[in-house]
């Protein structure tokens, strides 16, 4: 852009693939790249200085004439009163008598020197609909499509020439509002995702739509990492801003947050020679710093590092083995008793799932449930786990037996499914209760709730596990029918000592008092702890004082010959 314009974007003009020009804000023409000028038929050079008014004719929008640069003034005037990004189709006459009709995505930059310019991205809307490849734009945001993005990349990554970003976004919750509102305003939701896509990105990048609500950028022309790490921050801030779609009956607001995942790469021919670079590797390695994002819980970024592929690797190990050991029957249950503190007797037994791997030896719940938890496996192991307690309390009448549930098998299936086992089986329902982490009830839910009550009606217990370590909203202890509390074994560990985790424990089962519930404290390990919370008011308790998780035959050797608490083998 010479002297005026930015250098930032003189460098990422210059090899973006899509016609892109800048323009003061009276229409002249600061600097155009090699694509627009190609869209023009005329030489880059011959385009600078020269008025907008004078390249584009009629396709005003509504309202604006027929007059060229009334065309552009019109746009200005939008841009400076706030719209991120203006869009209007254009018919650009060319100097060997042929014509452009066109749609160009105007918005608002800044030189160096703080100056405002407009930057006029330029589509041949006749190619787009039918001299190129049918795949080569996405029909819905008119973005490239995965495979022109694709093959972009691969050709830039050719040029082994600076540094490249590639930057993968997932919409959160898209999913709820295809389902709520239907596809047609899906469907404007995402025009109105790539406008500000668009909008967030440098002039030269490239934005993509890969399908569903998956997007990519190309960041090419980096100066440097931090570069492209604002870049992706500014597009998780610009779509975390409300937008308005049109409902039947009038407006509502979608909220429509975005996480990103970035890799950047050095492609300079004098760069340290690494492993053969390809677009498949750099698209993988953008997806996984992507689920990095989402797992912190969405609507924010995260840079890829080698340690997130060595994570996503074991992760991927693990899901395998969890799907053999699932239709293998390697999975097993484990009975910690429940006792009573007032006198020590047994009052019933916590299952809790253990995995005999072939070559890792016994695994503990926190070495597989929560891959079991992203990739859906935790319902079969729900299930299973229910299966195999309820066949627990047949072979010993008169115990009873507490299984943990997740917030993902609470779907509208569960109190069924128990209600089934329990008739089949000729059960009580109040030899059976049911453990879930309170987090699960913080969504408030509605499937959830109804879940809860269900269970209640049927006459199983509820209680929530793990409490304190959470939220601990009073609100759901008054409106849902839970029935008792577990105290978390951090605040038992450091007991009797400690004056903190003495007035929290006090606190808690005084809560459980007020509120009529049952009281339960995990991980008491010595005789001073049980002591202690029995004096506070605790009624039960569990942990290694008075027994570890063990198989069915540790606690009933001669009912349970045969039994062995294995898992029936599920389809995974």
């Amino acid at each position: 852009m010479g002297a005026e314009g930015p250098p930032a974007l003189t460098r990422v003009l210059a090899g973006a693939a899509v016609g892109v020009a800048v323009t003061d804000l009276r229409g002249r023409v600061l600097e155009a790249n090699a694509a627009f000028a190609a869209l023009l038929h005329l030489p880059a050079g011959e385009l600078v200085g020269a008025g907008a008014g004078d390249l584009l004719s009629q396709g005003s929008p509504p309202g604006r004439g027929a007059d060229p640069a009334g065309v552009l003034d019109g746009v200005v005037e939008d841009l400076l009163a706030g719209v991120a990004v203006v869009t209007t189709d254009l018919l650009v006459r060319r100097r060997d008598g042929t014509a452009l009709r066109g749609q160009a995505l105007c918005a608002l930059s800044t030189t160096d020197d703080g100056d405002p310019v407009v930057v006029l991205q330029l589509v041949d809307t006749d190619q787009r609909g039918h001299h190129r490849p049918p795949g080569d734009h996405d029909p819905v945001t008119h973005l490239r499509s995965r495979a022109a993005v694709v093959a972009d990349l691969t050709a830039r990554l050719r040029t082994r020439d600076g540094l490249l970003g590639v930057v993968a976004c997932d919409l959160d919750r898209f999913r709820v509002v295809n389902e709520s509102l239907g596809h047609a305003v899906g469907d404007e939701v995402l025009v109105g995702v790539a406008r500000r896509l668009v909008a967030g990105v440098r002039f030269g990048d490239v934005v993509a739509r890969l399908g569903d609500d998956e997007f990519l950028v190309l960041l090419p022309g980096l100066a440097d990492v931090e570069e492209a790490v604002d870049v992706a921050h500014r597009l998780t801030r610009g779509l975390a801003a409300p937008m308005l779609v049109d409902v039947p009956g009038g407006q509502q607001e979608i909220r429509c947050a975005v996480s990103t995942g970035l890799v950047v790469v050095d492609l300079r021919a004098d760069c340290p020679a690494g492993p053969p670079l390809d677009a498949a590797t750099l698209l993988r390695d953008a997806n996984t710093a992507l689920d990095a994002a989402k797992a912190a819980g969405g609507g924010c970024c995260r840079v890829f590092t080698g340690a997130m592929r060595e994570r996503a690797v074991r992760r991927l190990t693990v899901e395998n083995d969890l799907r053999r050991a699932l239709e293998h029957g390697e999975l097993r249950v484990h009975y910690q008793p429940v006792v009573a503190l007032r006198d020590g007797h047994r009052t019933g037994f916590e299952a809790l799932v253990r995995w005999d791997h072939p070559h890792r030896g016994l695994l503990l719940p926190g070495q597989f449930l929560d891959v079991a938890e992203e990739c859906g496996l935790v319902t079969a192991i729900d299930a299973a786990v229910l299966d195999e307690a309820l066949g627990f309390l047949v072979r010993h009448p008169g115990t009873r037996v507490a299984v943990n549930t997740s917030a993902r098998r609470l779907d509208g299936t569960f109190a069924t499914a128990v209600a089934r086992g329990l008739r089949q089986r000729a059960l009580s329902p109040s030899r059976l209760s049911v453990e879930l982490l309170e987090t699960s009830l913080v969504s408030g839910d509605a499937v959830t709730e109804r879940e809860l009550r269900d269970l209640a009606r049927l006459g199983v217990p509820v209680l929530l596990d793990d409490f304190g370590t959470g939220y601990s909203a009073l609100s759901y202890l008054r409106r849902l029918p839970v029935t008792g509390l577990k105290l978390d074994r951090s605040f038992v560990a450091d007991l009797p000592d400690d004056p903190g985790s003495d007035r929290i424990a006090a606190a808690v089962v005084g809560l459980a008092g007020s509120f009529g519930l049952s009281s339960v404290c995990e991980g008491v390990e010595t005789a001073a702890q049980a002591e202690h919370l029995a004096a506070q008011g605790w009624e039960s308790a569990q942990g290694f004082h008075f027994g570890v998780p063990a198989p069915e035959e540790r606690w009933f050797p001669r009912a349970a010959a045969g039994a062995g608490g294995g898992l029936a083998r599920v389809p995974a």
